[in-house]
């Protein structure tokens, strides 16, 4: 595994760039606010994450180790893959991604190309017990919760009050922990 680069840029592109180390070019994608920083001739440190599938092998790279963690806390969540990842991480600020996650603010997410509403909402049910949580949202603790509560979750991650409705009708009454009943009315929507 690829974990940092450290060479000369030789080409910038879209959003790759080659960088030189000792003699070997590295095809290197990152993001653009990334690439708006860069210029051909610089030396540059990247940390990566090497990305491996059946059909391709590709590297992408980030500013520090704390977004490349970000990065794989995003595609270990399903329907997220690494171009969608770098996407998200590539076009704003890691702790902007953070506090969206916190916010439940589904609508930061589907302001990213190819990320639909299913896709922000699993991302924020997902994230937000591993990243902390603000007030609006909870999904930290494993203790009883109300009805009103959940309700007031799902209404915050933009459904409306018939589906949720529905949804809470069919939900099993031994599910007591908010993710699971959060988890589950999900899948079932």
């Amino acid at each position: 595994m690829i974990a940092s680069l450290k060479g000369q840029v030789e080409r910038v592109g879209g959003n790759q760039i080659e960088i030189v180390v000792n003699g070997v070019g590295y095809l290197v994608s990152v993001g653009e606010k990334l690439v708006g920083k860069i210029t051909e001739g610089i030396d540059l440190k990247v940390f990566t994450f090497m990305s491996v599938s059946e059909n391709d092998m590709s590297l992408f790279g980030f500013e520090t180790r704390d977004e490349v963690n970000l990065f794989k806390m995003l595609i270990s969540v399903s329907g997220v893959g690494p171009k969608t990842g770098a996407q998200i991480l590539g076009k704003t600020e890691s702790e902007k991604v953070i506090k969206a996650i916190a916010n439940a603010d589904v609508k930061f997410f589907e302001d990213i190309k190819g990320i639909g509403k299913k896709t922000a909402q699993r991302i924020i049910i997902d994230l937000k017990s591993r990243l902390g949580s603000l007030k609006e949202l909870d999904l930290s603790g494993g203790e009883e919760i109300t009805e009103d509560d959940l309700y007031l979750s799902l209404k915050q991650l933009g459904f409306d009050k018939k589906e949720i409705e529905k949804v809470m009708k069919k939900l099993p009454k031994d599910i007591l922990i908010i993710e699971e009943r959060l988890s589950w009315c999900l899948q079932n929507l």
